[in-house]
């Protein structure tokens, strides 16, 4: 695949406010991490010697923290966009390298006073993330306080423990789910061991050696809560709480063990390597075909994706994690 696929990339920094920026037509090097446990993607950014003057201007006159980035990578003259964000930082010194933030980087700069003695989530979110579409559970908070925080901040509260909500922003519509059912499944890419993976490190556990224990939580109409956990209750056991509404103790072990079912199981973790395409992002599923050692075919949950982009390689990093089934 690489030895025949001509690599190219190019760069859009543009200013929010008179809409006027620069094109690279290409860069040095790019790496963006994407992650369904955390708020935001980030990437870094690095800009070749040879761009130190456009029409004989410093290229810093033409870039600022806060301007908006599209970084488009792909093979044989065909670009797809990789990153869309802000630049969040400048390095120093040549070849210029920039730290950039998602959408998530607007959300990061407000700042909120306010409190409520009872409050749903989506009316919380219409509230802090003005302007965007809303998906989200229909919930209760209860009461809820802001201090002098910004949006970014109290999506990161709500992401933990009592709450549980996870969020990433796309097209426009800010997502707030329940831990896990961040961003569905996604699409369905296949990485086929004998053609388009790289590298893999990928090692096979067994049920027993996952240590979870799943933290379940019924918020009731009435204010009340319907608390419990199952799975494993040894002191290191790593502890994923979720909520829901409504739920008698019945419903809530239902549901709290079907997510147990979810993360343990008999199957692959790890990371596989594979080119720039197919596009896998976090949140996708990845299907995994092995013709040598099948045992290692199943359907998994992408958690994480690096991608690299240099002279010579474009490739994503996939990290899975549990199987979908």
């Amino acid at each position: 695949m690489a030895l025949y696929l001509k690599l190219n990339s190019r760069l859009t920094i543009t200013d929010p406010e008179t809409k006027q920026g620069v094109l690279f037509q290409h860069i040095s090097e790019a790496e963006i991490n994407q992650s369904v446990k955390t708020i935001g993607d980030t990437a870094t950014v690095i800009i070749p010697r040879r761009y130190g003057l456009i029409r004989d201007k410093e290229i810093l006159q033409y870039i600022k923290t806060g301007y908006a980035v599209s970084l488009e990578l792909g093979y044989n003259g065909e670009y797809f966009e990789e990153f869309n964000g802000f630049i969040r930082e400048i390095g120093s010194g040549y070849p210029l390298k920039l730290y950039l933030d998602d959408a998530f980087y607007k959300l990061r700069k407000n700042s909120f006073n306010k409190s409520w003695k009872s409050i749903t989530l989506k009316q919380l979110l219409t509230v802090i993330a003005d302007g965007y579409k809303i998906e989200c559970p229909d919930v209760s908070l209860g009461a809820f306080q802001i201090d002098n925080q910004s949006s970014f901040v109290v999506l990161q509260r709500l992401r933990e423990d009592p709450y549980g909500f996870y969020s990433f922003l796309k097209d426009n519509t800010l997502y707030c789910q329940f831990a896990y059912d961040v961003r569905g499944i996604g699409e369905i890419y296949t990485y086929n061991f004998t053609k388009n993976v790289k590298k893999s490190d990928l090692k096979f556990k067994r049920k027993e050696d996952f240590k979870i224990r799943i933290r379940a939580i019924s918020n009731l109409s009435n204010g009340k809560k319907i608390k419990l956990e199952v799975g494993n209750m040894e002191k290191e056991a790593s502890i994923r709480t979720f909520n829901t509404r409504d739920k008698t103790e019945k419903e809530l072990r239902e549901l709290a063990l079907k997510r147990l079912d979810g993360l343990v199981f008999n199957g692959f973790e790890g990371t596989v390597t594979g080119f720039g395409y197919p596009r896998v992002t976090a949140g996708d599923t990845l299907r995994l075909v092995s013709p040598k050692e099948p045992e290692q075919n199943g359907d998994y949950l992408t958690e994480t994706v690096t991608i690299r982009y240099g002279n010579a390689y474009y490739e994503r990093r996939c990290g899975i994690s549990y199987k979908i089934k």
